[in-house]
């Protein structure tokens, strides 16, 4: 995608997504497919270690993470390329097109109902001749436990900012869903789909990169629609977006933790 510098191109009466940036806020009922996911207490810093987190950030975190770039040839893949990148950090050799392959799939609309995050990659992800969307954690998760034991993915959804940063500072880059302009977006960059389970307020800037590194003032990433390594982005806006984003963050572990 071109357009993330300044990604004002939301077209929203466009079927066809700018690199994957949408995002969806669900208001759903019924049963959902579930993600196989941890839940650690060693990392779960909240808002009463505030003195603890003031320690942590107080100090430059950076992790040696490959950049991977999701073009050409994955218009909208940035999770799955962001996936790839987290992979290769603990040496795993998988490339970006086998995910792309092996996600699981939605239409991208059917009989005026569109597909849903939570269940596969909505529509298609090469290229814009087609229409297409983009994916949420879950399907992520689950082609992730693919690659690596089950037990070494950590769920960091819904926690606090300062859980992302933990794992940084243990070693784990964590992978995020947040927007292509790293800052809290307006209501009138989102709209509503009508999905089997419910309406879903959907952005077109939707973005997955992953934390490479922290420090008082910064959050560095490897945003695979770029081509700078750790980039760095204002960490109280990184924040911001990230939980404007449904706050859905994971990691892995290393192999004999």
């Amino acid at each position: 995608m071109d357009g993330k510098r300044g990604l004002a191109i939301v077209s929203l009466i466009s079927l066809f997504t700018i690199g994957g940036f949408e995002f969806a806020k669900e208001t759903r009922s019924g049963n959902e497919k579930a993600a196989t996911l941890n839940k650690t207490s060693s990392i779960n810093l909240t808002k009463k270690n505030s003195s603890l987190i003031a320690d942590f950030l107080d100090k430059k975190i950076m992790l040696n993470v490959p950049h991977i770039s999701q073009l050409p040839e994955l218009m909208r893949g940035c999770e799955v390329t962001s996936l790839t990148m987290l992979l290769n950090y603990y040496n795993i050799d998988v490339g970006k097109m086998e995910l792309a392959e092996n996600i699981e799939y939605e239409p991208f609309e059917v009989n005026g109902i569109r597909g849903n995050m939570h269940e596969g990659f909505v529509g298609d992800m090469e290229t814009f001749s087609k229409p297409g969307l983009g994916v949420y954690i879950e399907p992520v998760i689950e082609l992730a436990s693919k690659y690596v034991s089950s037990d070494r993915i950590i769920d960091l959804s819904n926690e606090e900012p300062a859980d992302l940063y933990n794992a940084v500072q243990d070693g784990m880059p964590v992978w995020v869903i947040t927007n292509a302009n790293f800052q809290k977006l307006n209501e009138q960059q989102f709209m509503t789909w009508q999905t089997e389970l419910g309406e879903m307020q959907v952005t077109y800037q939707h973005h997955s990169v992953v934390i490479t590194g922290y420090d008082e003032e910064y959050v560095y990433v490897n945003d695979p629609l770029g081509t700078e390594k750790d980039k760095a982005v204002n960490r109280e806006n990184f924040e911001q977006a990230w939980i404007q984003m449904g706050q859905q963050a994971f990691t892995i572990s290393a192999a004999n933790n």
